[in-house]
């Protein structure tokens, strides 16, 4: 291990088989990011550090630099003591392991984009070298004075401030990500779990035959994070929506030209209700009473496009709502109807309550061509019974048997609610949901897993530790086994609700199975995979073994199905 001149001391960082341990100076303990697998049992590792170092101790043993030591029965928040002596000085601590990676932050940040650097230790990489970065503080209502757990963007870049690309977690490879703190969420995980549930069933945008699969959500995983030396916590890191991921065309810069075009719905507001516009837009702003143009980049073309967005507030707004057929035509000019079936699914199953108007991206694949947009959710904490103030209770606004329609102020959803085809295209769309990645268990196990990952590597009870009572959290204690708990009865009560009085059909068929059980045997297990391998084979549609609920049956299903049995 290689011990770099910390602030205030000089052992900031222990290499442990060639992966970095950096110093958490709030708690002295060395963190570091291991494979998943070296847990559980004794841990033989290369422990090296630099020269200026007479001598390190852990657990009472010597060890030489360069030499060897058996981390014993190495589990999640297990500490081994470590003395480091260099002359006659000496620093005690602890060096601890998780199989999170570990995200090291470097700098003063604030509002605008300051400069610093960035380690990503990743436990299956090699060791990680500092990268440099523009970071500022992002969000909302979490970005305001006061906070403690902020959320980040980071651009990387090189020496002469020119984009850098890098690739983490095997997603892609790219100089823009978020650090998402969660800073609200007594789980911590609502936003990055619920996420992939949307990226697991959800359909993909109308265009996607032409441009092969597009990731209409953000990516990410779970990480933990030291700012400056110091831990701050769970993290989700994770790719922001943007053109690349959605795979819009790309503006003309040449002829000037707009063709792929993104806004999000950043507030709650009439216009982005589509309900009732406020003052119309500018060509020479980038905001739109509760609107944000994020592609083309308004600060590298200085041009505003909200043609496609403006027609759709306009239809929905102007709709007339006596003519049912072609309201459902209409509609289906100015919005991916498949996906906006998904997508209230989605909204009214967790009850999202920052979802049904705002929180959302619009995406216009080609402004020359078709205006149709498509919806992406974005930035979910606020669901499944989340208090989404935490200084105040509101039971009857969170609880699970409340219903859709008086909280679902989007008026394009709200107004195809009065379709009556397009209400029973809900419920068979539901139903089949069920009996797939809305199972009931299948939901309650989806978030289960997420937690236990957290609890099982030590971070869970780091980051209580960290954030319990905080301000941030209304001096309230972060635990977070006590919020799932309070979670799972949330869904189960949820789900029965929405079965006898939201998604009602009136002949349901067969209940829900097992989720992956493509035969129907009771159990799943090869068989199933070998199904759904005699499906795709045979180039034919199946419900039964479209087993995430997305449409076709594929390697996905056949994923789902390995993931289930492991």
């Amino acid at each position: 291990m290689c011990l770099l001149t910390a602030i205030g001391g000089w052992a900031q960082e222990i290499v442990i088989d060639g992966h970095r341990a950096p110093l958490d100076t709030l708690n002295s303990i060395w963190l570091c990011s291991v494979p998943q697998d070296c847990f559980g049992k004794d841990f033989n590792a290369t422990v090296t550090y630099d020269s200026d170092v007479r001598m390190l101790v852990i657990d009472g043993t010597a060890v030489t630099n360069g030499g060897s030591y058996t981390f014993s029965g190495v589990t999640g928040g297990k500490n081994y003591t470590v003395t480091a002596y260099k002359g006659s000085e000496l620093i005690t601590g602890h060096i601890t392991f998780t199989w999170l990676p570990i995200v090291e932050l470097e700098g003063t940040f604030n509002v605008p984009y300051s400069y610093g650097t960035v380690r990503v230790n990743e436990p299956d990489s090699a060791y990680a070298e500092p990268m440099l970065a523009k970071v500022k503080w992002r969000g909302g209502a979490t970005n305001v004075r006061g906070k403690n757990k902020r959320n980040y963007r980071i651009k990387f870049v090189n020496e002469d401030s020119t984009k850098a690309n890098h690739r983490f977690f095997g997603l892609r490879n790219d100089n823009s990500w978020i650090l998402d703190a969660g800073q609200m969420d007594f789980l911590r995980v609502r936003n990055r779990v619920s996420t992939d549930l949307w990226l697991d069933f959800a359909r993909q945008p109308w265009y996607a035959d032409s441009v092969g699969h597009v990731n209409n959500g953000s990516r990410g995983v779970m990480v933990e994070v030291l700012l400056n030396g110091a831990y701050v916590g769970i993290y989700n890191m994770c790719e922001p929506i943007d053109r690349k991921q959605l795979k819009i065309k790309r503006y003309d810069e040449e002829n000037k030209r707009f063709h792929g075009v993104l806004w999000t719905a950043y507030s709650r507001t009439g216009t982005t209700m589509m309900s009732n516009p406020g003052k119309r837009y500018s060509s020479l702003k980038y905001l739109w009473d509760g609107f944000e143009l994020k592609y083309p980049d308004y600060d590298e073309i200085n041009r505003y496009n909200w043609t496609a967005l403006d027609e759709a507030v306009k239809f929905a707004y102007r709709a007339d709502n006596s003519d049912l057929q072609l309201r459902t035509d209409s509609m289906g000019y100015y919005f991916d109807l498949p996906v906006m079936q998904d997508y209230y699914i989605f909204v009214a199953t967790l009850q999202a309550l920052d979802n049904e108007c705002k929180n959302i991206y619009y995406a216009c694949y080609d402004n020359d061509g078709s205006h149709v947009l498509t919806m992406v959710p974005w930035d979910l904490d606020i669901c499944l019974g989340a208090n989404f103030m935490p200084r105040v209770n509101y039971p009857d606004m969170i609880k699970p048997e409340r219903g859709v329609t008086e909280w679902m102020l989007h008026a394009p959803m709200a107004d195809m609610m009065e379709v009556p085809e397009w209400r029973e295209q809900l419920n068979e769309r539901y139903a089949q949901l069920r009996k797939t990645v809305f199972n009931t268990d299948s939901l309650v196990n989806r978030y289960w897993a997420a937690i236990d990952n957290l609890v099982d590597c030590g971070a869970a009870a780091r980051e209580e530790a960290r954030w319990s009572k905080d301000t941030d959290l209304a001096m309230k204690p972060l635990n977070l086994i006590n919020e799932m708990q309070y979670v799972e009865d949330w869904i189960r009560r949820r789900m029965v609700y929405l079965d006898e009085n939201v998604f009602i059909n009136e002949d349901p068929g067969p209940g829900p199975g097992l989720t992956g059980d493509v035969n129907g045997d009771g159990v799943v297990n090869i068989s199933d995979i070998n199904a759904v391998i005699s499906f795709i084979l045979a180039g034919k549609y199946d419900e039964k073994g479209d087993v995430n609920g997305d449409g076709v049956v594929n390697i996905s299903d056949i994923n789902m199905i390995i993931g289930l049995i492991l």
